[in-house]
């Protein structure tokens, strides 16, 4: 078996214990603190200790809410020191209390944890600030757990002994972010993550000199695997920094990158846009990024007019455009499936329809998300109501088994059924797959991307993609936010209609918005010969999407089914 993180960790830290293995930056790029190996194991040794001594015993759950901080890692990593398994969460908004605690009671429940992790940020003692109204008495109900700080600790002296787990323990709980459906708890083990983390070494060139920067989330699959768990494993030595800090001054990002020689780095497609929008020539002017050796793009569906404003927009810069590195993966997969992206293929929007692809130079361009690079991964493209695999030129179901399978969700165990231990029907094989839920098809070995099942509209027989609708329209209109818009299908009369949720980047008046709709029913049927039910328009936020800024096409829909569109 490939050494488990925490294996990988003890032997880095005995041999290079002063290495500087994470960096956090403040909202103006500036070095805020500092992990060396051997601080942070002696931070996961107060941890873990901590934890034993309240009780905690290993299989037990803790649910971990802290602000982005190093404060994170420490507490995760405690976790696994002390066989305990951290249950990473979004921090419930203030401001939106009521549904974010729908959630994270729901998440609570769900694990059946003994205990919530944090730091100062949300400690229940305090009583000023925005602590006082996250935890006041006319909020909604906290689950009754006990709450621990674990940036205070001081060590005891006694030496702290590591858990040895088996490749099969599971390592941690990574509740998925709800696209189309209420979160569940993917139980990621700890050959999961050995196998992961050797395999995103070796498909991204990591090792002990490669630096990133990064603020996707902690609490999302892609910044806490990718990133942070992959740096403890030892793949190099990673700034972080708070995804709002990229989402008020994006610029702070790649003042990062150029003072830091930075070689890796991975954001979702709108991260590129909005780079473009918010920065200036003169910023671009300034900034040497040409150390980078790989930018992922993952998460959510990659634009070619996105990649190629940004790289021309960004060629003063030195970055070479061959460094851009789509990829695909999910949760359930303990994150990447397929890595490297090299192509972009239009196809034909008649046989895109009819679930067939047909290459046509005037088609609809998809970029390409690399090659299946993971030793002993099967993929496979099937018939998600057949359950037979499909042919090389149709469209399907992304099927998946290899060693960084999750072993199923948690407290499920129906559900682990379906999705984990899927069956190709009149396949001689005995292999039990992840159904992803996500569609797609292979051309020149290269996996490409065409939706979500539960997302994909059908109208009269044709298969129309919600993202290829939301593209069209997004440039119709002046005032529409690029990134605010969802395509969906009711039904009516029995057959299914088009629904459009459309924001607006600022306020308009009754006269604006019925030119936003006119304009948004003329592009559709322009572009797709098909007529809107309803074009619904907004102020930001009646999009929904989950914490990692991906549409949830289907709470649209609830919304809108029951009134709530506003």
């Amino acid at each position: 078996m490939t050494d488990s993180i925490l294996s990988s960790f003890q032997r880095l830290r005995a041999e290079d214990p002063d290495r500087r293995m994470f960096t956090f930056v403040d909202d103006k790029g500036n070095d805020e603190a500092t992990l060396t190996a051997r601080q942070l194991g002696a931070a996961a040794d107060r941890v873990a200790e901590s934890l034993r001594d309240r009780g905690f015993t290993p299989g037990d759950r803790a649910i971990l809410v802290y602000p982005p901080s190093l404060d994170f890692v420490e507490a995760f990593l405690g976790c696994l020191a002390a066989g305990v398994i951290p249950v990473p969460v979004y921090p419930p908004n203030p401001f939106k209390l009521k549904k974010d605690l729908a959630t994270f009671n729901a998440i609570a429940d769900n694990c059946g944890a003994r205990g919530i992790l944090t730091n100062g940020t949300y400690d229940r003692s305090r009583t000023a600030g925005s602590v006082t109204s996250f935890f006041s008495s006319d909020t909604p109900r906290w689950p009754s757990l006990p709450w621990y700080r674990t940036d205070k600790l001081r060590a005891s002296g006694k030496e702290v002994v590591w858990c040895q787990p088996d490749s099969a323990t599971p390592a941690f709980l990574q509740y998925t972010s709800g696209s189309t459906s209420a979160p569940k708890g993917v139980i990621i083990s700890h050959g999961n993550l050995a196998c992961e983390v050797t395999a995103n070494a070796a498909d991204l060139g990591l090792g002990p000199q490669a630096r990133g920067v990064f603020w996707v989330p902690q609490y999302h699959d892609l910044g806490l695997i990718s990133v942070i768990l992959s740096t403890i494993a030892g793949n190099g030595r990673t700034t972080l920094m708070s995804p709002l800090t990229f989402l008020q001054r994006p610029s702070v990002w790649f003042d990062v990158l150029s003072r830091t020689r930075a070689t890796h780095t991975a954001a979702p497609n709108f991260a590129f846009e909005l780079a473009v929008r918010k920065t200036t020539p003169q910023q671009r002017a300034g900034w040497d990024l040409s150390a980078l050796r790989a930018v992922m793009s993952a998460a959510e569906p990659i634009r070619p007019s996105t990649m190629d404003n940004f790289f021309a927009a960004f060629e003063e810069t030195g970055i070479d455009r061959d460094v851009f590195f789509p990829a695909y993966g999910l949760a359930e997969h303990t994150v990447s499936v397929s890595m490297g992206g090299r192509s972009t293929l239009h196809i034909d929007k008649t046989a895109l329809e009819s679930g067939k692809v047909l290459p046509a130079a005037d088609g609809v361009p998809y970029v390409g998300c690399g090659r299946i690079t993971k030793p002993d991964a099967v993929v496979r493209i099937v018939d998600p109501v057949s359950l037979r695999e499909c042919g090389p030129d149709e469209i399907g179901e992304i099927w998946v088994d290899s060693p960084t399978k999750g072993l199923g969700y948690w407290g499920m165990p129906e559900e682990t059924e379906a999705a984990f231990h899927a069956r190709i029907a009149g396949s001689p094989d005995d292999v039990e797959y992840l159904r992803t839920g996500d569609l797609g098809f292979f051309h020149d070995g290269e996996l490409f991307i065409t939706g979500r099942n539960k997302d994909l509209i059908i109208v009269r027989g044709r298969n129309l993609y919600p993202a290829d609708i939301e593209d069209s329209v997004r440039d119709c209109h002046p005032l529409i936010r690029p990134g605010g818009l969802a395509a969906f299908a009711v039904e009516v009369d029995a057959s299914e209609e088009l629904v459009l949720f459309v924001e607006t980047k600022d306020k308009v008046g009754l006269d604006e918005r019925d030119a936003i709709v006119e304009s948004v029913r003329r592009r559709v049927y322009e572009e797709h010969q098909l007529g809107c039910h309803a074009v619904v328009v907004g102020k930001q936020g009646i999009v929904r999407k989950t914490t990692s800024g991906k549409v949830r096409r289907s709470a649209c829909k609830q919304a809108f089914l029951a009134g709530e569109a506003a």
